[in-house]
């Protein structure tokens, strides 16, 4: 059960208030077939992952891999070409989980409660005020170090989010709907932020071997119907609703955050902008888990076996203030960050797992007329097409907000 709300809760956050955006851009009809197509290719990315690395584990006998290692062990098997590139991806892993992710939560969290507060008050605070302020909270959160105590924090989140969503359909069905004027299909040009919408808000691939790892049952994990499939077909349903709804209430008129569409002076506004905002930072527990752990295992054999918790405590304490520098010190940094998702989240949800199953069954474990070779090369040409398209629209975003 812990495992389901930790899976459910990293890929069900904030960003399903932007969906009924990339149901402006998608369609009716595309937009919830897209929405099943794209949680449907995350639980393939996850399964990939996780299988190779029991085949692994079983080969070498070793107990369990992380996502980077099981990424180097599988290159390991290929040619010296391929074990430089496996190096490399990993390096890309760790440094991605460590850079990214908890900064940008911190920056919404402090950007948020700005908005919110200065609003309400009339005071003139600034993001970098908030964010030092939310940072005394996120201090004691970061400190916890096992996972199953992170339990609590995911499911107050995730419930958080519910109470966010029903609020929002609250404002969405305060009018009858009607599919007058509303689109059911995409055009060429809508149809690539509509994909890069809905693919990085349903995406937790970070998230899927620390939380493996630590089941007591890691069989339950996969399979028909397992964790992951039941996660994924939940939050298909549930993204393809509040979508479909957001979109015909106010069609092209949407905001690419619904929130924007209510009016701002209503306190059950406020009320979703702090709930979102209370969510984010009760699941940067969890995100900084990741880069935590990856960093410890690089530095815990320099350490002596008696200051053990004092070192992983001053790790924790170190990173948390790295990002909270970051988080204050960069400007826009929210702009930049998409471009660095644009770039590297087609790279680790989708060609990493590819990478590593082609190369572990390289060169005669493809099945019947090579399918799943054939398979991994077509769904690689469509990973290129997200990065250069989610690329090109940041570069835009980014020229627009220094223009």
């Amino acid at each position: 059960l812990g495992t389901f709300v930790h899976v459910m809760k990293s890929a069900l956050g904030i960003g399903i208030l932007s969906v009924p955006y990339a149901f402006k851009n998608g369609g009716l009809v595309f937009g919830v077939f897209g929405a099943f197509f794209f949680a449907m290719l995350c639980s393939h990315s996850a399964h990939i992952l996780v299988s190779t690395s029991y085949k692994i584990c079983k080969k070498e006998r070793i107990p369990v891999l992380g996502f980077a290692e099981t990424v180097e062990k599988a290159c390991a098997q290929g040619s010296a070409t391929v074990r430089t590139l496996g190096t490399a991806l990993r390096n890309i892993i760790d440094w991605y989980l460590m850079l990214t992710t908890v900064v940008v939560f911190i920056v919404f969290v402090g950007t948020t409660l700005r908005e919110v507060v200065n609003y309400r008050t009339g005071w003139d605070w600034t993001e970098r005020t908030y964010i030092l302020l939310v940072g005394v909270p996120i201090l004691f959160i970061t400190q916890i170090r096992e996972i199953k105590y992170l339990v609590p924090f995911s499911a107050i989140a995730g419930f958080l989010i519910l109470a966010n969503i029903v609020i929002s359909l609250i404002f969405i069905f305060q009018e009858p709907l009607t599919l007058e004027n509303r689109r059911m299909l995409p055009t060429a040009s809508t149809v690539a932020p509509y994909m890069g919408i809905v693919y990085f808000a349903l995406d937790a691939t970070c998230l899927i071997f620390p939380l493996e790892n630590q089941m007591r049952h890691p069989q339950h994990y996969l399979g028909c119907p397992g964790i992951v499939n039941l996660n994924y077909i939940c939050l298909a349903v549930l993204y393809s609703f509040f979508g479909a709804v957001g979109y015909i209430r106010y069609g092209d008129d949407v905001e690419s955050s619904i929130i924007l569409n209510f009016p701002t002076e209503n306190v059950l506004v406020s009320c979703i902008q702090v709930l979102s905002a209370v969510a984010v930072l009760f699941s940067i527990g969890l995100i900084f888990y990741v880069p935590t752990e990856i960093a410890w295992k690089k530095l815990h054999t320099k350490v002596p076996k008696q200051w053990t918790g004092l070192a992983q405590s001053g790790l924790r304490l170190a990173m948390l203030l790295v990002n909270i520098a970051a988080a204050c010190g960069i400007p826009h940094l929210g702009t930049f960050m998409g471009l660095l998702g644009a770039v590297l989240n087609p790279i680790l949800a989708l060609w990493i797992p590819l990478i590593v199953d082609t190369v572990y069954r390289w060169p005669n474990d493809f099945g019947h007329l090579r399918w799943r070779l054939a398979k991994n090369v077509t769904l690689a040409c469509f990973g290129l097409f997200l990065l250069v398209t989610g690329t090109i629209s940041s570069v835009r975003n980014i020229i627009e907000l220094y223009q």
